[in-house]
């Protein structure tokens, strides 16, 4: 039996596995358990065989099991498979369409990240959770004070200070009951700040230790965070062949619809890795309003467009996608970025 491409659909228990010949027909069509799946392909370590599956939960985990063995793993995106799915919807056609997407030209692969950078992306992954809990902790105690006549303005740090120069202070006359609900609240924001402090510091001492995020950290808007996050998100830099495909991994590149030859750009795709995204245009954002203390190539590109009349935030995204092309340059060329020549 010779076996040309092997397609799997990842389960929690259960791994649906399908296998195609030369001629594209199906030699193989077995269901695994996790345990039975790495002892098929241990069985099959003579010959190195191309398996594919899509990039979900557990996905990594596999495949670093599969490249142990010798094989060759790709991680497909469900955009690439979903054309090639059957109409009815099961596992077995699930396994098919992996496989059939695999052997097709342009399919998008994700790379295989290592071990160092599935531990920032879990770090990055509890981190988002706590800042969006203890937002939500924030927006709770505003809205309950403005019953009680306070008015807290917007802003974490604004927040402190009003917390501790009114409400810890006594200045705000309030009710035993709402008293101690909301130092209960204070306190649950206080653990919060603290989990995410320790976190930012881990995050920080990873980036001083790691070339390729201090490869990051110069670049104008990049700091610790957005190198970490970067780091984690993109496996392999060689996975991308120019700057532009890194912007358009980013979501950073126009959205198309052309017809006829008529070219219509429209706004960000903000297709791919949102959550970096999102940082790396909080970043560009806070080096535009501090362009004025820094000159370099990138601060002159901001200026050029706020002196032609362009909104704010039409600019920070265009910094982002330049960022973006810059930290493709810096890390495919393995060469230090230069701001004078940004």
């Amino acid at each position: 039996m010779t076996i040309r491409q092997i397609g799997i659909d990842i389960g929690k228990n259960t791994f649906h596995v399908v296998a195609l010949g030369p001629d594209e027909q199906i030699v193989l069509k077995r269901q695994f358990s996790r345990s039975q799946l790495i002892r098929f392909f241990e069985g099959q370590g003579n010959e190195a065989l191309d398996i594919a599956f899509e990039a979900c939960s557990g996905a990594h985990w596999l495949a670093h099991k599969l490249i142990q063995l010798g094989h060759r793993v790709r991680l497909l995106t469900p955009e690439s498979v979903r054309p090639f799915a059957k109409a009815q919807k099961n596992d077995w056609n699930d396994a098919l369409a992996i496989a059939e997407a695999a052997r097709r030209p342009g399919r998008h692969a994700v790379g295989v990240k290592s071990e160092e950078q599935l531990d920032m992306q879990a770090l990055h992954r509890v981190r988002q959770r706590l800042v969006t809990a203890r937002t939500a902790v924030i927006n709770q105690l505003r809205g309950l004070l403005r019953e009680r006549g306070l008015v807290i303005p917007s802003g974490r740090f604004r927040f402190e200070r009003c917390v501790h120069g009114k409400l810890l202070a006594g200045d705000v006359e309030l009710s035993p009951v709402s008293r101690t609900l909301f130092e209960t609240l204070i306190v649950e924001y206080r653990a919060l700040d603290d989990r995410i402090s320790r976190i930012d510091h881990d995050l920080e001492a990873f980036a001083r230790s790691n070339p390729v995020c201090q490869a990051l950290l110069p670049i104008p808007g990049i700091g610790v965070i957005v190198a970490t996050a970067l780091f984690s998100a993109v496996a392999n830099v060689s996975d991308f062949k120019t700057g532009r495909d890194l912007a358009a991994f980013l979501g950073l590149v126009p959205r198309q619809r052309s017809t006829g030859g008529k070219t219509v750009l429209l706004g960000i795709s903000k297709r791919g890795n949102s959550y970096v995204r999102t940082l790396m245009i909080h970043g560009m954002r806070s080096a535009f309003y501090n362009r004025e203390k820094r000159t370099n190539r990138m601060t002159m590109f901001m200026k050029r467009l706020a002196d032609r009349g362009m909104h704010t935030n039409k600019i920070v995204v265009a910094s982002a996608n330049k960022a973006a092309r810059i930290i493709w340059a810096v890390l495919s060329k393995n060469t230090p970025f230069q701001p004078s020549a940004a």
